[in-house]
Formats: structure tokens, C-alpha cells, sequence
């Protein structure tokens, strides 16, 4: 009897034996670290797991108390944690950083007996992914806050705001709980809401950033013209799209006044024959009307500077710039000079240009306005009266000179016969002086005639 009651003992020790060997090798073969401690926080167990992840061999933490060991973990949540578990009999999950090791843990414990039970695994490569994740969105939220531009997220289904940052709240006029409260739709005139969505189908590209010109509304009503850049993003895990406002309203408005400056000014052009310019002193450039055709043949009508000093006749180049630079520098307003101009085909044209002069707040030279006639044909008129002048003038020298002199003679001599006696030979020789004073008055009137025509 008493020897089959110690077979059956030596069976139940080896079936034991058996039990917990396989329980140890459940335990062994764990990814996660397991270790036991008991009621005094002697360890009890120690996995191949726990010694790989806090480098420290089950021969030297076995039968220990765990405090002991682990002083530096007694600060931190692994002590409470535990305590609570035993305290309480209730399971515990927790996530906590052991500076000692370097590392994250993910832990849980839960009472085991008169003892507990913990397993634990390390989370450092997956606290690092989001604390890099983390860092990523701290430098999205910073460009995004910081952009000068207005910028925004909206949900691509709703078309509800889903972030907007600080240039949007200053811009738009809406703090960023009314924008969380809008839509697109809220932000564009009425008389545009209904082609809203067309336009966000027949512009929007998913797969690239697209851009369009369209007007916006502010809290206060105002009308804006904006440039809208946007990409598709995934925001918080639904599609949405980010955008970056441009407001244009300015440089549109700018335009609309030069168009209706251009447009006048088209109309005076083709009102006059002159030649009409337009220089903007501090880029250089040079617009022209069609008169620039007209006049000298130029068909081009945008020029710079440069070309425009190259076409002025070399002979008057110099004193026009320095006309030019003289007038500038006294803070005159007006310019009216006369040169000659090149043609296109290499001739070259009497101008008068007329000229008012636009002065910038730091009373520098910015614009210049003026009109170039063509006075090629007045001053052709006036050379054809000075030749003629000259002429006369010619004429009337000659008749008070060189006609007078010669009939003077004549007369002397007549006079002479009159007086002198009628001896034949002085007769003879008064009546050759005659003769030839009347040949030279004959070549003298053939001259009169001859410079007359």
C-alpha cells in the first residue's frame, strides 16, 4: 500500500515536473519578456526575453528582490503599477520610458497567485516613429502657421473647412471656430456658388496641384480676386485638399486701370498723326502708337531707351541728352525740343517733341509722356525761304552796287560830252568809256536776271 502511494507520489511529481516544463517552455518561447516575482517581490521567473531586454541573466536576478535590483525603477510608473496590481488584484497596462536602458516599454501585470505576473516588450522603434511623426507635424503646423499666405485644408466630399491657419484668419476676417463652421461655398459670392462644383470638377486634378483664378468673400462682405493652388492630401486620415491663397486684387485692379489707360490712350492715338510714346524711366522701356509706323516705318512699337538714344542723328545726340539731363535734374516738368530722327529705311525725319515728365516721391524721373511731329516738310519750307532770302538779298546788293556804279559812269560821261568842246579824238574816247560802261551795266543786268530765276 505504502509503495503504491509513493508510486502514485513520483507520478504526480513527474507529471508536475512534466506540466511545468511545458509552462516553461510557453514562457521560453515568448517574444515578450515575462518574469514572476512573489509576494515579497522576490523574483520567482525570468525569461530568455527579459534577459535579452534588460541584459540581465536569470542567474543573477533569481531568488532577488526586484527593488533591489531595479532602484532606478522604483521613481517611475513601473513601482506604482505594480503595487497597485497586487494591492488592488487588478490588471494593469501601462507605457513607460526606462532611462537606465534607453528604452520603451509596453507593459502589463496582472496578480498571479500570492505573486504577479508581468510581460513587456519593447516599443522604442515605435515611440520613435512617432515621435518623429510628431516632429513632422510640429514642422507642418509651423509652415502652415507661419505661411504669409492664407492657407487652408478642406474635406474633399463636403467641401467643409478642416484646418486653416493664421494668414487666412487675419485675411478673411474669421476667427478659426467660424472657419471650422463654413464651407467652401461660404466664401464665394452668391452668384458664383452654383458653379462651384463644376469648376472644382473640371479644374481640380487629384493626382497634381492645380491653380485657378477665382473670387472670394470676406467676413465683412469685401470681394477679392484670388489665386487658389491646391493639392490633395489625406488630413487625419480623410482626403482633403490643401490650398494657398493668393490675393490679386491689387495687381487685377492695377491692370483693369492700365487697360483703360491704354485703351484712352489708343484712342488719342488714333485721333492724331504724331507719334505718341510712353517711357517708363525706370525699366527703360519705350510703348509707341502705330504713328511710330506711320512717320518712320518702324513696325515694332515697344523699344527701349537704348534703341531710342541710337536713332537720334548723331550730330544731335549729345546736346538732346544733355537738354534732357539739364531739365531732369531742375524738376522740369516740361520738354520740348527739335532733332532729327532715323527712319527705318536709313533717312532721316525733322521732329518736335513735346514731352511731360512724371516725378516719383523721391523726386527722381519715373515717367515721360510725349508726342514726336513730324516737321520734316516746315523746315524743308523754311530752307526754300531762306535760299530765297539769300537771293534777294543777292539781287539787292548787286543792284545798289553793281548796277549803280556802272550807270553813275554813264551818266558822267554824258554829262562830260556836254560840257567838253566837240574835238574829235576826246569825242572818240568819251564815247569808248560809254561804251564800256554800258557793257558792264549789260553783264551786270544779265546777272540780276540770271540770279532772279
Amino acid at each position: 500500500m505504502q509503495t503504491q502511494t509513493m508510486e502514485k507520489n513520483i507520478g504526480y511529481l513527474e507529471e508536475l515536473e512534466a506540466y511545468q516544463q511545458r509552462i516553461s517552455n510557453i514562457l521560453e518561447s515568448f517574444t515578450d519578456g515575462f518574469f514572476e516575482v512573489d509576494a515579497n517581490w522576490t523574483v520567482t521567473y525570468w525569461n530568455v526575453v527579459a534577459e535579452e531586454l534588460l541584459l540581465m541573466p536569470r542567474g543573477k536576478i533569481l531568488g532577488k528582490n526586484l527593488w533591489e535590483v531595479y532602484q532606478d525603477a522604483i521613481p517611475l510608473r513601473f513601482y506604482t503599477a505594480y503595487h497597485q496590481a497586487v494591492n488592488e488584484q487588478v490588471s494593469v497596462r501601462f507605457e513607460e520610458y526606462f532611462p537606465t536602458m534607453k528604452l520603451w516599454f509596453e507593459v502589463a501585470a496582472f496578480p498571479s497567485g500570492e505573486g504577479l505576473s508581468v510581460y513587456f516588450k519593447d516599443i522604442t522603434p515605435r515611440k520613435d516613429a512617432i515621435h518623429l511623426l510628431e516632429l513632422e507635424k510640429k514642422k507642418y503646423r509651423d509652415l502652415f502657421n507661419r505661411s504669409p499666405f492664407p492657407q487652408w485644408v478642406y474635406d474633399r466630399a463636403t467641401l467643409r473647412f478642416l484646418d486653416v491657419n493664421e494668414a487666412a484668419v487675419r485675411h478673411y476676417g474669421y476667427s478659426r471656430e467660424e472657419f471650422m463652421e463654413l464651407c467652401l461655398m461660404d466664401i464665394r459670392p452668391v452668384e458664383e456658388q452654383s458653379v462651384l462644383r463644376d469648376i472644382l470638377n473640371s479644374n481640380v486634378r487629384l493626382d497634381a496641384p492645380n491653380s485657378t483664378l477665382v473670387r472670394h468673400k470676406k467676413k465683412n462682405g469685401e470681394l477679392i480676386d484670388v489665386l487658389v493652388e491646391g493639392n490633395s492630401v489625406d488630413f487625419e486620415g480623410r482626403p482633403g485638399r490643401m490650398v494657398t491663397i493668393v490675393d490679386r486684387t491689387a495687381e487685377i485692379r492695377a491692370q483693369q486701370v492700365t487697360e483703360q489707360s491704354i485703351a484712352r490712350f489708343d484712342i488719342v492715338s488714333k485721333a492724331t498723326s504724331d507719334a505718341i510714346w510712353d517711357w517708363d524711366m525706370v525699366t527703360g522701356k519705350i510703348v509707341w502708337n502705330q504713328g511710330i509706323k506711320g512717320i518712320f516705318g518702324y513696325r515694332q512699337t515697344t523699344f527701349n531707351e537704348a534703341w531710342r538714344n541710337s536713332r537720334i542723328h548723331p550730330d544731335d545726340r549729345h546736346w538732346v541728352m544733355e537738354r534732357l539731363k539739364t531739365i531732369t535734374l531742375a524738376g522740369g516738368k516740361r520738354l520740348k525740343i527739335e532733332y532729327r530722327f532715323l527712319c527705318a529705311d536709313g533717312s532721316y525725319r525733322n521732329v518736335l517733341d513735346r514731352a511731360f515728365i512724371l516725378f516719383g516721391p523721391d523726386g527722381r524721373p519715373v515717367r515721360m509722356i510725349g508726342s514726336m511731329q513730324d516737321i520734316t516738310e516746315r523746315i524743308k519750307h523754311l530752307e526754300k525761304i531762306e535760299r530765297q532770302n539769300a537771293k534777294l538779298m543777292e539781287i539787292s546788293w548787286l543792284q545798289a552796287h553793281k548796277v549803280r556804279a556802272p550807270l553813275s559812269n554813264i551818266i558822267g560821261l554824258v554829262n562830260l560830252l556836254k560840257e567838253m568842246d566837240q574835238d574829235q579824238q576826246e569825242s572818240h574816247e568819251v564815247v569808248a568809256r560809254i561804251a564800256r560802261a554800258a557793257e558792264e551795266l549789260d553783264n551786270v543786268i544779265r546777272k540780276i536776271t540770271l540770279t532772279s530765276r
